[in-house]
């Protein structure tokens, strides 16, 4: 079941006043994540000296490659009008050993001067890898369903993901993960799987609503997705084509 955090959680949490928005769900993250495994008697993951870029957010926790924020949910069937948005595969993806395909650096001309400055000069992120480019579709923009869809026939490589990440996405579990919108604006979004007899997609789901509403993004747009690392923490980029 999922345990939900209560103010006890919180009572050894020393505030500090320069601490902004983006401070606070940090802190939110990294306290869920202490409590999920102690609960597994796993060690808490240690924490870094934060490091500040131009938005204003510091980052503060150092995430264990084995472990995001992870709840387990029912997989929801793909509700019915999805405008083609996913073509099932012929061959089911296999993971019994590691991709063969090498994950490239991005070439510097792929990625906007601006989002490459933000990412790798002064956020420090590496690893960067483009995960899908998709045209955006009704269910993608539908407020009630609220989830932006990755399906396995359109993503470029699978090795954003480490073998832990993917077991735990196997294994039915969420991941908390964060996202810089088109805007150029971060937050926390949740990362799970869906498997529908031969097809299977990536989701990214619960804050989506706002990013949607916020870039003003519809039904025709073109978008690419790609994944980084801070540390050990996985992360991605929306551009909006």
């Amino acid at each position: 079941m999922m345990e939900l955090l209560s103010r006890d959680d919180f009572k050894d949490t020393k505030i500090d006043p320069n601490w902004g928005p983006f401070d606070y769900l940090l802190h939110v993250v990294h306290v869920d994540q202490q409590k999920f495994q102690k609960s597994h008697n796993a060690p808490p993951p240690p924490e870094i000296l934060c490091k500040q870029y131009h938005t204003g957010f510091k980052l503060r926790f150092k995430f264990n490659n084995s472990v995001g924020l992870k709840r387990k949910r029912n997989l929801k069937a793909v509700e019915e009008g999805d405008d083609g948005d996913w073509v099932a595969p012929k061959l089911k993806p296999k993971r019994s050993k590691k991709q063969e395909k090498s994950v490239c650096p991005i070439p510097p001309s792929d990625l906007p001067p601006k989002f490459r400055q933000l990412i790798v000069e002064e956020m420090g992120g590496r690893d960067l890898v483009l995960v899908i480019q998709k045209t955006i579709f009704f269910s993608d923009i539908n407020p009630t369903a609220s989830r932006f869809s990755i399906p396995f026939s359109q993503v470029k490589t699978h090795d954003f993901l480490n073998e832990a990440e993917a077991k735990e996405l196997d294994d039915k579990n969420l991941m908390q993960v964060w996202l810089l919108d088109p805007s150029m604006k971060g937050t926390s979004i949740t990362l799970n799987k869906w498997v529908m007899g031969s097809s299977s997609l990536y989701v990214l789901t619960n804050t989506w609503n706002p990013i949607v509403k916020n870039n003003q993004l519809k039904k025709g747009d073109t978008v690419q997705l790609w994944s980084f690392r801070m540390n050990s923490l996985l992360c991605f980029a929306l551009l909006k084509l």
